[in-house]
C-alpha cells in the first residue's frame, strides 16, 4: 500500500497525535520531502520519462532519503525478533498519471519474512486511509474508518506491501485494547480467490502513542473442514469447473466467459468466508488464533 498524503491533508492532520519521540518539525520535513518527490515522479511519468536513467536514479535517491527522514520522525523503534527498518515505498507512482497508493512507513520483519510490522505516524496513516477511500473502485468500508477498512483485502494489499499476492481476512478476532485502537483478523495470504482454503495468518492494526502499525504473522492452526461452509463453496466450484472446460474446449480469443468464471469463483469464495466468520468463534482453533493475534499485538507494543 503505496500512499500519498496530499499537502493540504497532511497540514491539517499533523496536529493529530505525534509520536512522543518525534518532533512536528521532523514529521513535517518528511511529509514535505515526500510530497515533493512524489510530484516529481508523477510529472516525469506523465511526460513519458519515468524510464529515463536519470529519473530512475533520482527516485532511487529520493526513496533512500525519505526512509531516513521517516526514521528520524518516528524515533527509535525495536520489536522483539524483528529486524529493520526498511522503507516501504519502492516506487513513488501508481500508474502514469497518479501517485503511489502504498502506505509509506517502516517495515520490521523476521528472517523468514513470515512476521512483519509496518509502522508510520498516525497522521500519515489517517491521511493515507482517507485518500484510499477516494480511489476508483475503493471498498465502501474504507470510508467507515480503521475497523471496517481492516476487514478488506484491499486495505492490507497497500498497507503491507504484498508482492504478487494479498491478505484475505476471514473473521475478526476479539483482542484486548486498553487505551489504544486494536483490530485483529484471521485470514490467508494468497494470490487468487481462496475458495475454501482454511486461513493460516493473523493480521493486526494498532494505533497508539501517535503511531499506526499494521502487522501480519503466519500461524499454524488445526482448522477442521466446516461442512456447512464447504456446502456453499463446492457448487460454485463445480459450476466454474464445468464452464472452464467448455471455454478451454472452444479455445476462443478473449472469451467473455472467463470473466463469468472469475465471478462465480469470487462469489463462492465470499459465501464460504461469510459462513466461516459465523462458524469460527465456536470452533476449537479460534482461541488459539486469538492468542496468536494477542502475541503479535504484544510484539507491536514492544513487549
Amino acid at each position: 500500500m503505496r500512499g500519498l498524503v496530499r499537502s493540504l491533508a497532511c497540514t491539517l492532520l499533523l496536529a493529530v497525535a505525534l509520536p512522543a519521540t518525534a518532533s512536528a518539525d521532523a514529521l513535517g520535513d518528511y511529509v514535505a520531502a515526500r510530497d515533493k518527490a512524489v510530484a516529481a515522479s508523477v510529472a516525469a511519468a506523465k511526460a513519458g520519462k519515468s524510464g529515463d536513467e536519470a529519473v530512475m536514479k533520482r527516485e532511487e535517491a529520493a526513496l533512500k532519503d525519505l526512509g531516513k527522514r521517516l526514521a528520524a520522525a518516528l524515533g527509535p523503534l525495536k520489536f522483539k525478533g524483528l529486524t529493520g527498518p526498511n522503507y516501504t515505498l519502492q516506487t513513488l507512482i501508481y500508474d502514469e498519471s497518479s501517485p503511489t497508493r502504498q502506505l509509506d512507513g517502516l517495515t520490521f520483519a523476521n528472517k523468514e519474512y513470515t512476521t512483519r510490522i509496518v509502522v508510520t505516524p498516525d497522521s500519515v496513516f489517517q491521511a493515507w486511509l482517507a485518500a484510499r477511500a477516494k480511489d476508483d473502485g475503493a471498498p465502501a468500508a474504507f470510508g467507515g474508518g480503521v475497523k471496517p477498512a481492516a476487514s478488506t483485502a484491499e486495505f492490507y494489499t497497500d498497507a503491507l506491501s504484498f508482492d504478487g499476492g494479498f491478505y484475505q481476512p476471514y473473521v475478526e478476532l476479539p483482542v484486548a485494547a486498553a487505551g489504544e485502537t486494536a483490530v485483529a483478523t484471521l485470514g490467508l495470504q494468497i494470490d487468487e480467490p481462496p475458495g475454501n482454503t482454511p486461513p493460516n495468518d493473523v493480521a493486526i492494526v494498532r494505533i497508539a502513542d501517535g503511531k499506526a502499525m499494521v502487522g501480519i504473522a503466519q500461524v499454524k492452526l488445526d482448522v477442521k473442514p466446516l461442512a456447512a461452509c464447504d456446502a456453499l463453496w463446492k457448487p460454485a466450484k463445480a459450476k466454474a469447473d464445468v464452464l472452464q472446460k467448455q471455454v478451454e474446449k472452444d479455445n476462443k480469443e478473449q472469451d467473455p466467459r472467463w470473466d463469468e468464471i472469475a465471478k462465480i469463483n469470487d462469489e463462492g469464495s465470499a459465501a464460504y468466508r461469510a459462513c466461516f466468520a459465523k462458524e469460527a468463534p465456536n470452533q476449537p482453533f479460534f482461541a488459539a488464533a486469538v492468542k496468536r493475534a494477542e502475541a503479535l499485538l504484544a510484539t507491536a507494543r514492544g513487549q
